[in-house]
């Protein structure tokens, strides 16, 4: 793969007496960009899955840019928290701004150490949790098939951490990861469903 000039990051914000500072650090090149909407429950927001050769990043856009923000003390923040209160009263969904689903986790998965890890936020708390890779129980529709972005997706479905998923998977993209924690099948997952809880499609690649 043609390797672009973004890199994967290691982004969070850490908390301090009231003052926020962001540091950023470069872990490697990335050759895969993927972006995915998502919606949960009412909410939806845009993700990015980041794949370099030994390292993958999945993590909210809005949610980034927000505590980008924050730290920043942007004064445009406090316009967009005004704007975000005005949509309560907009009967027009497409008027609205994006309701993230608030998600600050930002997902790596180390291929070499076979680890994820993710930083979370919760009430202003800051974590770090580390977990083994964990590969889903998979079944295969070969004959089930559908179009995402131009690539034929074969359907495959699963019970993973407590919850049904429906999943579509492209063998065009010949590594085998998702968005989220899926992981396991013989290409990209680029369409997940969990119905009445989460719904994620690919909506962009750049390669």
């Amino acid at each position: 793969m043609k390797r672009n000039s973004f890199f994967l990051t290691l982004c969070f914000v850490l908390n301090a007496a009231m003052c926020f500072a962001q540091e950023t650090y470069a872990i490697e090149p990335a050759e895969l960009e993927i972006t995915f909407s998502t919606k949960e429950y009412a909410f939806w927001d845009t993700y990015t899955f980041r794949c370099g050769k030994n390292v993958s990043q999945y993590f909210s856009i809005s949610e980034l840019q927000h505590q980008k923000m924050l730290a920043d003390d942007d004064p445009a923040l406090f316009i967009l928290w005004d704007k975000r209160l005005a949509d309560y009263d907009e009967p027009d969904p497409a008027k609205r701004l994006p309701a993230s689903t608030g998600n600050l986790d930002e997902i790596y998965r180390n291929l070499e150490q076979g680890k994820f890890t993710t930083y979370s936020t919760v009430m202003g708390t800051h974590y770090l949790i580390t977990e083994d890779i964990s590969i889903p129980d998979w079944t295969i529709y070969e004959d089930s098939t559908l179009t995402v972005l131009g690539m034929e997706c074969k359907k495959a479905t699963t019970n993973f951490r407590g919850r049904y998923w429906e999943v579509w998977y492209t063998e065009d993209i010949p590594i085998s990861q998702g968005p989220w924690k899926l992981c396991g099948l013989p290409g990209m997952i680029l369409k997940a469903n969990c119905p009445k809880f989460m719904l994620i499609e690919a909506i962009s690649i750049k390669n």
